[in-house]
């Protein structure tokens, strides 16, 4: 914790880098904005012309939809840096982390800011209160509680994916086909409930790659929907932050291993 003042001072430093630029800051925000927009009218349309999906009215899939791009937009905030970790590898870029009396994750997490992180939270704000009001939710103590405990469960198991993904580098020195199939295309499986595809797909989502703890899961809760049929037990709808604990740790042992393996380009 004695640290923490520092890397706070390198997390605003890379705002501020940002921020300087404030027309492309602005042009990429609204592009990231209508690009989500778009992604999320997708899903509109198809529920307008079919009703449901597998059973999940409009305002249960905005809120899913929500859930998933909100916690999105806070890993995007401190797990950011970790998308081109295949740079600093290559270059050796990584090497002036380790020489700094500093632990380098917190490094690394300090040392960028994406304005996609903006964007992600503007759409995921929008779509949980139209999710929200559509779906006339409860919003108990027990709820919001529980809501804030998702989404720091959720984060983890999204930041675990890219740690997880990064570490790999430590070996094969480049990771940029497993950024984008399981950092960026996986998403495409949680856009819609997961009980739509095969029990095998979704034990995987479940055991394996964990991303169904991300909305599906804990969206019954908030939503009130039947959970018998959940995969194992009802209470897995509440095991959103158990996975996320779990699934980090697994990514930040690896992490330590890499570390371990590393060698520099430069030796």
């Amino acid at each position: 914790m004695r640290d923490l003042p520092i890397y706070l001072t390198m997390m605003l430093a890379a705002i501020r880098a940002k921020m300087e630029y404030r027309v492309t800051f602005l042009f990429l925000f609204f592009a990231l904005v209508t690009f989500y927009l778009g992604q999320l009218g997708t899903v509109l349309v198809v529920i307008d012309r079919f009703g449901s999906i597998n059973g999940w009215t409009l305002g249960e899939m905005a809120f899913l939809y929500g859930l998933m791009v909100f916690s999105q937009s806070i890993t995007t905030f401190f797990f950011a840096s970790l998308v081109n970790f295949e740079g600093l590898i290559m270059q050796g870029g990584f090497d002036r982390y380790l020489l700094r009396p500093l632990d380098p994750l917190p490094q690394l997490i300090a040392s960028q800011f994406e304005v996609s992180s903006i964007a992600h939270l503007v759409i995921g704000v929008s779509a949980l209160v139209y999710g929200a009001a559509g779906t006339d939710i409860a919003w108990s103590a027990g709820k919001v509680a529980f809501f804030f405990v998702v989404v720091a469960g959720a984060v983890m198991i999204q930041g675990g994916v890219r740690l997880g993904v990064s570490a790999i580098c430590f070996w094969t020195m480049r990771n940029r086909s497993l950024v984008h199939i399981l950092v960026f295309s996986s998403k495409e499986f949680i856009l819609y409930p997961v009980s739509i595809f095969n029990y095998w797909i979704q034990v995987f989502l479940t055991l394996v790659f964990p991303l169904a703890f991300v909305n599906f899961y804990p969206s019954h809760v908030f939503l009130n929907r039947d959970a018998s049929n959940l995969l194992f037990s009802p209470l897995i709808q509440y095991a959103t932050p158990v996975a996320g604990v779990v699934f980090f740790s697994l990514a930040y042992l690896l992490w330590r291993a890499g570390i371990n393996h590393y060698q520099s380009t430069g030796s």
